[in-house]
């Protein structure tokens, strides 16, 4: 990495699309190789998730910084009472519906994402370009041509987004296609193994 060229980082969620990302960065298939993967632990993951970036990190050939804000479960499940004893709240974190004043139902802001995957990797991000002194980031993120709607540009400062996934025309049946040619095992969140015939 030139000094003058801003550092790649992987955004990991340690799903199928993040993952197939960062595999096919190893294999040279995505260039240039991003200088780590940087995994948002809300504490809370199932345990499958663990398994998985136990299996995938040292067949990475660049290291993954696990970062934390604490655990999610036991801040949205902190209950908080207003001074003056009339009343009581959570923090409000995890998607919920919601009634509005018009009598309609709408999804609750999903603050947890915000707070407990992005903020702490653009924190990490952030740390890293001080300590190797890089002006600059372009952070991987792994959405698939098929939820092209969830793209939006990164509002740090210092931090561009990159969509390879989309630059390669790939689904997420294509990362499971490409998982299964290279005879990897497939991520599975709800697994209790890794989900794999070989």
């Amino acid at each position: 990495m030139e000094m003058n060229e801003p550092m790649h980082i992987i955004s990991l969620g340690a799903g199928v699309q993040s993952s197939t990302m960062a595999l096919m960065a190893a294999a040279g298939e995505i260039t240039p190789m991003p200088a780590c993967a940087i995994f948002a632990d809300t504490q809370d993951e199932p345990a499958a998730v663990y398994r998985w970036l136990d299996w995938l990190e040292p067949r990475l050939p660049f290291p993954v910084h696990r970062v934390t804000k604490g655990s999610l479960k036991d801040l949205a499940l902190k209950i908080r009472h207003r001074r003056d004893g009339k009343g009581m709240w959570t923090e409000s974190l995890i998607p919920a519906f919601i009634k509005n004043p018009n009598g309609t139902r709408g999804l609750q802001g999903r603050f947890c994402t915000a707070n407990f995957k992005i903020l702490p990797i653009a924190k990490e991000i952030k740390r890293l370009r001080k300590l190797h002194k890089m002006e600059a980031a372009i952070q991987w993120v792994g959405i698939s041509l098929d939820e092209i709607v969830r793209m939006k540009p990164s509002r740090e400062k210092g931090i561009a987004n990159r969509w390879p996934l989309i630059e390669q025309n790939m689904t997420r049946h294509d990362c499971l296609r490409w998982i299964e040619k290279m005879g990897m095992p497939k991520p599975d969140r709800k697994s209790t193994r890794l989900n794999s015939s070989h």
